[in-house]
C-alpha cells in the first residue's frame, strides 16, 4: 500500500512527519505528495505528483488542507478513485467505545475521551482535547490546544481556532468558525463567525471559508 498526502503546503509537511512516524512500523511502501498547483517535483525529500498521474491501484490518500470546505471537496474527488487513509499518532490512545471516521488525522498529544464520535476527514491538531460523549462532524478542523468539554456537538466543516475552550453540552453548527482564543459558553449557530470571551457571533460566514 502507498500513501498520497493531498496538499504540499505547511500542513502537508506536518502530515508527512506524522505519516513517517506511523511508518516506523511499516504500513506504506511509499509516501508521496499530491499537489495540482505546485511546480515542485519534490517536497521534504518525497516526490510530488499530480492527481491525474497517480496510480490509483494500491494507494490510499489523506487530505492535508486546513480549510474545511476544501477538505470536503478533495475527499469527494479522492473517493471516486481511491480510499481514504486514517492517520493516528502512535502515542494517542483511542478508547474502544470511541469511533474514528475514515480519513481522520489525529496528531501527537491529542486526547480523545470515551464514547466520542470523530467524523470522516476530521483534522485534530496537536494537543487538542475532545471530552466524553462529544461528536465532531465530518471535515471539521480542531486546532492545537482546543478543549471540547463533555457532550459537545460540533457540526460539519467547523473550524475552531487555537486555544479555544468549549463548555460542556454546547452545540456549534455546521460551517461555523470560532476565532482563536475564544471561550464558548453557549450554542453557536451554523454558518456564523464567533470570537471572544465569552464568544459572540460577529457576522455570517457568507464566503463559507476560513482562509482568504
Amino acid at each position: 500500500m502507498k500513501l498520497g498526502i493531498y496538499g504540499g503546503g505547511g500542513l502537508g509537511r506536518e502530515v508527512l512527519v506524522l505519516a513517517q512516524t506511523i511508518n516506523r512500523t511499516p504500513r506504506w511502501s511509499e509516501i508521496f505528495f499530491i499537489d495540482d498547483l505546485s511546480a515542485e517535483t519534490s517536497i521534504s525529500g518525497v516526490p510530488v505528483r499530480r492527481f491525474n498521474d497517480v496510480d490509483f491501484d494500491g494507494t490510499e490518500v489523506v487530505i492535508a488542507l486546513g480549510e474545511p470546505t476544501s477538505r470536503q471537496k478533495l475527499m469527494d474527488k479522492v473517493l471516486a478513485k481511491m480510499s481514504l487513509a486514517t492517520l493516528i499518532h502512535p502515542h494517542v490512545f483511542i478508547p474502544p467505545q470511541t469511533e474514528i471516521g475514515a480519513g481522520a488525522i489525529i496528531c501527537s498529544g491529542a486526547f480523545i475521551s470515551c464514547d466520542v464520535r470523530i467524523g470522516a476527514n476530521v483534522l485534530l491538531q496537536p494537543q487538542a482535547c475532545v471530552g466524553h460523549d462529544s461528536a465532531v462532524g465530518a471535515h471539521s478542523v480542531i486546532s492545537s490546544n482546543v478543549t471540547l468539554a463533555g457532550h459537545c456537538d460540533i457540526g460539519q466543516r467547523v473550524f475552531i481556532g487555537m486555544n479555544c475552550a468549549v463548555k460542556e453540552q454546547t452545540t456549534i453548527g455546521h460551517d461555523a468558525i470560532i476565532g482563536m482564543g475564544s471561550a464558548v459558553f453557549s450554542d453557536i449557530a451554523e454558518a456564523t463567525i464567533a470570537l471572544g470571551n465569552p464568544a459572540r457571533v460577529m457576522r455570517k460566514n457568507e464566503q463559507g471559508k476560513v482562509f482568504n
